[in-house]
């Protein structure tokens, strides 16, 4: 049994346990608060005093042990097991640093290498105690030196993940312990000067306790910058350039694996935003981005914008998490509902561009805006193309109007009691050298987004004066020509100077123009310039029409508040011919008489739809009983054919 007074003087135990204490101390001066107790705790677990009485247990059991088994343990094997005893416990600091604190490297962990006989080296060296402080000294202002370039190194190049330096100079101490170690017990020590050498550990493992916190502080700084570097304030997710990296790292490991490219929009949110506040829409944002990251993981979600985020996945039940995220948020407030709209594309070769395959997952998203009953699309090919064919209409609307590829087609409007032609509508066709014939409904749309349709009309207007005048220069008897204008036109051009000044270019008197006007080009005339156009347009002569009347919500409302020539009444009530739309259209053609308004109905297809009109006393007709649009001159034969009066 082992005196325990002579194993404290053995190990010195009073100056440890003073070096000890120092060092809680310290751990606590430069611990973050919130990790404070665990640091202290294991700081004291793994400190000077606990260590050597650990290593010296160990030492004495495992000579205990040899000694019984061997008799008498050899020299060599004394200094070998002396030594292990020392170093055996790192590894244990490691894993329990590692596991509890989060860290690679501690402050403990550092001391325990210092304790296993930095002191030795001054010893060994130096040979007198004066000597071995000083060598001590110098060594002690090397490490530290090191140690502050690396801080240093940390502040400048924010980066420092796995501390490998002081990983290596803590292995390279080791093993200058281990030659020293040797080397001390090859010769005679005093308690003395074993008591110096504790005293220089203490002070060293104190230095790079130091060093080694601020540098643990340093790093956290800078991660916490990083995070704020490279990523989204308002969500908390990757930036562009961090998605972008994850997203390029996640197809290189598996590239034969198939991903799911996903495009997020919310369809309502400015409406959302301007009901409930900027606040309230920022809480919905945050929501959204915590069910995208719960159902597909943080590093693969990126919001891109106000309302639209950008989704990387397993294409095997994408559709599945992809309702969850669609039911999850569309219950997220009580006030008013978030309709998120989903386009998908699923890759379909290996290094795929990144980018393409996102353009293509907003393309199949497109095709949900106002469908109400549908949040999820898949991309085809189809979609591709009719991209492709708005990218080429865009950049080749200016082609198409100097080299006349866009063409005027004339529809026949006829007066229902005399069987007379009355007019035409002037309606634009592309006739393209690429791309062949496009009907309306490929390119107008196209143009109204992209706020180029005043090209179009203000051609087609063009043409239409044109042809007047052409005709009447021949002698041959003109009709009046309708044409539609768009709310654009009113807004990128001055329509009403461009109209008058092409009539007097071509001597086309106003009667002889007629124009259209939908529903919709009168939505959102806050500033009444609209309406004061067109008071402009009936003052000088033009007659002003309602298109596709019935067809919007509020149509009743703009008739109560504008004067028109002409009702058009939309050819969906025709299309439907039931016994309610033949109420419908009764009460129109009765409303407008009492408002004394013209009526011309479209859509006119079959004499049942004829016969009904003129019983009640529609005034006009248009539709393909009579003729599809057609060239001028086509049509003119066709209503001849027909027996059309012209």
């Amino acid at each position: 049994m082992i005196n325990f007074l002579d194993y404290a003087n053995h190990v010195f135990f009073f100056p440890s346990l003073l070096a000890s204490g120092f060092l809680l101390f310290t751990l606590a001066a430069l611990s973050e608060k919130q990790n404070l107790k665990k640091v202290l705790f294991w700081g004291a677990v793994f400190s000077l005093t606990p260590y050597m009485i650990y290593s010296d247990l160990i030492y004495h059991g495992m000579m205990h042990l040899l000694g019984g088994m061997m008799g008498e343990v050899p020299l060599l094997l004394d200094v070998i097991v002396d030594y292990m005893s020392r170093v055996i416990l790192i590894p244990v600091a490691i894993f329990v640093f590692g596991r509890t604190l989060s860290i690679h490297w501690s402050p403990s962990l550092f001391m325990l290498s210092a304790s296993v006989g930095v002191g030795y080296l001054g010893m060994v060296v130096g040979k007198t105690q004066v000597g071995a402080a000083l060598v001590n000294l110098v060594a002690i202002f090397i490490w530290w030196k090191l140690l502050w370039n690396e801080l240093l190194f940390v502040r400048n190049t924010q980066i420092f993940a796995r501390f490998g330096f002081l990983g290596f100079v803590t292995l390279f101490s080791m093993l200058v312990n281990l030659a020293m170690y040797v080397c001390v017990r090859m010769i005679e020590v005093t308690p003395e000067f074993l008591n110096y050498l504790v005293f220089v550990s203490w002070f060293f493992w104190l230095t790079l306790t130091i060093a080694v916190k601020l540098i643990f502080r340093t790093v956290r700084l800078t991660q916490q910058a990083e995070i704020a570097r490279n990523h989204d304030k308002l969500t908390g997710l990757p930036n562009e350039l961090l998605f972008s990296n994850y997203v390029l790292d996640l197809l290189f490991r598996n590239r034969k694996k198939r991903y799911a490219f996903v495009v997020f929009d919310l369809e309502n949110f400015k409406a959302f935003n301007e009901r409930l506040g900027f606040e309230e829409g920022d809480n919905a944002l945050r929501f959204m981005a915590s069910v995208f990251k719960s159902l597909f993981g943080e590093r693969y979600v990126m919001h891109v914008s106000c309302d639209t985020f950008r989704v990387v996945c397993d294409a095997a039940g994408v559709e599945s998490k992809i309702k969850e995220a669609h039911d999850k948020i569309r219950g997220f407030s009580t006030q008013g509902v978030l309709e998120i709209k989903a386009g998908v594309y699923v890759q379909r070769v290996e290094n795929e561009n990144v980018e393409r395959c996102f353009m293509r997952a907003r393309l199949a998203e497109a095709t949900t805006k106002g469908v109400y009953d549908e949040y999820l699309a898949v991309y085809v090919d189809e979609m591709g193309a009719r991209e492709r064919l708005k990218m080429y209409l865009i950049s080749h609307i200016d082609e198409a109007v100097k080299n006349e590829y866009i063409k005027v087609y004339y529809q026949p409007v006829v007066d229902i009691n005399t069987n007379k032609l009355c007019g035409f509508e002037a309606l634009a066709r592309w006739d393209d050298p690429e791309h062949g014939f496009l009907p309306p409904l490929d390119f107008v749309g196209v143009l109204e987004d992209a706020h180029l349709i005043q090209k179009l009309d203000l051609f087609v207007l063009k043409k239409i004066c044109e042809k007047y005048r052409v005709e009447t220069n021949l002698g041959n008897k003109c009709v009046p020509i309708s044409f539609n204008l768009s709310r654009l036109d009113f807004k990128l051009s001055d329509i009403y100077k461009e109209l008058t000044r092409l009539t007097k270019e071509y001597n086309v008197p106003h009667e002889m123009i007629h124009i259209e006007i939908t529903e919709s080009v009168l939505d959102g005339d806050e500033d009444g310039y609209i309406r004061e156009q067109v008071t402009r347009f009936q003052n000088d002569g033009f007659e002003v029409w309602m298109d596709d009347f019935g067809s919007g919500f509020s149509s009743l409302n703009v008739l109560k508040d504008y004067d028109f020539d002409f009702l058009k009444i939309d050819m969906m009530f025709l299309r439907n011919f039931s016994e309610k739309s033949k109420v419908i259209i009764r009460a129109i053609v009765e409303m407008a008489k009492l408002l004394h308004i013209g009526t011309l109905s479209e859509g006119v297809e079959i004499k049942e739809h004829l016969d009904f009109l003129k019983e009640i006393g529609c005034d006009r007709v248009q539709g393909y009983y009579y003729s599809k649009p057609l060239p001028y001159d086509e049509v003119m034969a066709v209503l001849k054919e027909k027996g059309v009066e012209v």
